[in-house]
């Protein structure tokens, strides 16, 4: 069978992400052992053809996969994959035989085959309205281009992500299957015989990890996978599930409790329970953090702490393009943007969104929702001066042997010009 190109596209919904998609891709948000995009493409077991963004991230994304990733094919049939999808999303379509499919979550497109001529007028239109990313304007722009269409619209359940919370919920459930990938667990790491492994069947040590004296891996809850090249230090506490992605380091004492996704090369200590790190980030110390989701580039200073439970046991509600949402979640830390810095001490209140490039320091709680390159804590802040905010960032990156392109410093300069106009 010919294999359809598989496109995966970012609809008006990478809004409701906050400060976690403003410098990429909703399909870049880690979720288990790898992001939403490549998951979508394991599972179909199709590499994608073309990543569509918003127009602000197509020469990111260009860089990052290529001056043809953004590229549309001009005949045949595509596979459309909303960048949002974490659910399961039936192959049936696939077939360039079988009957058109539009799969829905609600009123948003999670999947479908069609023309590429409609999809590439779809695609075109301006991707801040959800009508226009609707399956009706999808079929209305069919009926344009080659009349009306035979095509059957299937709802689905749960199959997208709608918030950062559905990360956090449903990465349990993604990284307890995640061994699938790998087969049986192995012990392929160097892993000191005086580790504790608790239900070893279901932990795995990729080759050129290890793990110290004394630490203690407890997979009794779910599994726990050590990617490659990772380093667990002596008497680190690791309750799955868990995963820890390539190259990170594990400090001495962490306490780890799952479900937690740790994205490459972070350097993480303290305690931290059901969060994700997305990669890159610095948490050595002591401190918590729960519940929360941390963007790239960031560094919590010593003794950071979040709350994810309010006193009187409520659901949290956060701030997300100045409408506040109700999370439906008792549990529920924060949303940390990329390339953020906590002084030591610093407290963050349930439901905090903090948006990219802040720096935080100072006495007491700062507010629960911060703009874009805000320096300062909970009395003060002014704008981070964007030439000394990209001189640090391109330091911490070449740190970790990675590059701040031009098209991501023009794209930092954008939303800092737009912070200081107050649109964010």
């Amino acid at each position: 069978m010919k294999q359809i190109p598989l496109i995966l596209f970012e609809d008006p919904g990478y809004q409701r992400f906050g400060p976690l998609t403003s410098i990429r891709p909703v399909w870049d948000l880690l979720i288990g052992f790898e992001t939403i995009g490549d998951r979508i493409a394991r599972r179909l077991d199709i590499q994608p053809y073309s990543w569509i963004p918003r127009k602000d991230l197509r020469d990111i994304v260009k860089e990052q996969r290529g001056a043809r990733a953004t590229n549309l094919p001009t005949r045949g049939d595509v596979f459309l994959v909303n960048g949002r999808a974490i659910g399961d999303i039936p192959k049936e379509g696939l077939n360039e035989n079988s009957p058109y499919i539009i799969l829905t979550d609600g009123p948003d497109v999670v999947a479908t085959r069609v023309p590429a001529v409609v999809a590439r007028r779809w695609l075109k239109l301006p991707n801040h309205n959800p009508a226009d990313f609707s399956a009706q304007m999808l079929i209305t722009i069919w009926n344009q281009e080659l009349g009306t269409p035979e095509i059957e619209i299937r709802e689905l359940k749960n199959a997208l992500a709608w918030w950062p919370w559905d990360l956090l919920k449903q990465q349990d459930v993604v990284i307890r299957t995640a061994l699938s990938r790998v087969g049986d667990a192995q012990i392929k790491g160097e892993v000191h015989t005086s580790t504790i492994l608790v239900e070893e069947t279901s932990i795995h040590v990729e080759k050129g990890a290890t793990v110290g004296a004394g630490a203690i891996l407890d997979a009794s809850d779910g599994p726990i996978m050590i990617m490659e090249g990772v380093r667990v230090m002596p008497g680190a506490i690791i309750i799955g599930p868990v995963v820890i992605g390539p190259n990170s380091t594990i400090n001495a004492g962490a306490k780890l409790y799952g479900p937690l996704s740790i994205g490459p090369a972070c350097k993480l200590g303290g305690e931290i329970s059901s969060s994700i790190f997305i990669g890159y980030s610095n948490k050595q110390h002591d401190g918590y953090i729960g519940n929360s989701i941390i963007g790239e580039w960031v560094n919590l200073g010593a003794d950071t702490n979040n709350s994810d439970l309010k006193n009187n046991y409520s659901n949290v509600k956060v701030t997300l393009h100045g409408e506040q949402i109700d999370t439906g979640n008792a549990h529920f830390g924060c949303l940390i943007g990329d390339h953020v810095k906590t002084a030591i001490n610093t407290q963050l209140n349930t439901g905090s969104v903090i948006g990219v490039g802040c720096n935080l320091f100072g006495a007491g709680f700062p507010p629960t929702t911060i703009g874009a390159f805000r320096w300062g804590g909970e009395d003060n802040f002014e704008m981070y001066d964007l030439k000394r905010f990209l001189s640090t960032a391109a330091v911490v990156m070449k740190r970790r042997e990675r590059e701040l392109t031009p098209s991501m410093a023009f794209l930092l300069s954008k939303l800092h010009a737009l912070a200081l106009s107050g649109a964010e």
